[in-house]
């Protein structure tokens, strides 16, 4: 039985593979910050998110330091009470970019002493869906003035969510899309170029499986019967 067992695990290891092609590919993704701190559409650099595989999550955080220029900025925007703009932009590994803004109140940032968070959620697929910005829950803009030195550098803590589930499924959609690749094979416009066993696995494994059961079990029966034959001599 331990050999039937072996060899089942065998043929799924050969159908995996040869569906290799299907699997999601686990790839990097480069998030792009930059941000306004005059209350404008004009963004200025703040650094790099680069997300090293989307199924782990893995990923590394690169922020610039603010200038004197740029600390005096926020400080103003947080006394007229303005918003704090971050524009994160999404580069795939395809090159494809998205963009995702998010707005905080900056006198929340400058009390939090520039502690942020950055919510980056992934569908089932590995895309993402949403960057989001947020500060600590304790900061109320209670009007305290921020030592201009404590607005230097960003403290950023990211985190990666994932989809739990994937979509429901269409499944009149999905027997229509059958019905048309039906029409189009009988039409020969349509040609099925996948592995051999990724064509026909669900036919091949039940048949094996039968086979070998069928040579496990059969000799020991074979030996049984030899043995009775000696007995009667």
């Amino acid at each position: 039985m331990a050999k039937v067992l072996s060899i089942i695990v065998l043929i799924n290891l050969l159908f995996l593979k040869a569906n290799a092609s299907q699997i999601e590919y686990d790839g990097y993704i480069n998030i792009r910050l930059e941000h306004s701190l005059d209350g404008s559409d004009i963004y200025t650099d703040r650094g790099n998110i680069t997300i090293q595989s989307l199924r782990s999550g893995v990923y590394t955080l690169q922020q610039k330091p603010l200038s004197i220029e740029d600390r005096n900025k926020l400080r103003v925007l947080a006394a007229d009470n303005k918003f704090y703009q971050l524009k994160a932009t999404v580069i795939s590994n395809e090159d494809h970019e998205e963009e995702f803004k998010s707005y905080v109140k900056a006198c929340m940032l400058a009390e939090s002493e520039m502690t942020d968070q950055l919510s980056i959620s992934l569908d089932y697929t590995g895309r993402i869906i949403t960057v989001s910005m947020g500060v600590a829950s304790t900061s109320t803009c209670e009007g305290a003035l921020v030592p201009i030195d404590y607005l230097k550098q960003f403290v950023t803590s990211v985190h990666i969510r994932h989809s739990a589930t994937g979509p429901t499924p269409d499944t009149a959609s999905y027997i229509e899309k059958l019905e048309r690749e039906r029409e189009a094979k009988e039409r020969g416009e349509v040609k099925d170029n996948r592995p051999f066993l990724a064509k026909y696995w669900m036919y091949i494994v039940p048949v094996v499986i039968i086979m070998l059961v069928t040579t496990a079990t059969n000799p020991e029966g074979g030996n049984a019967g030899g043995g009775s034959g000696g007995g009667g001599h």
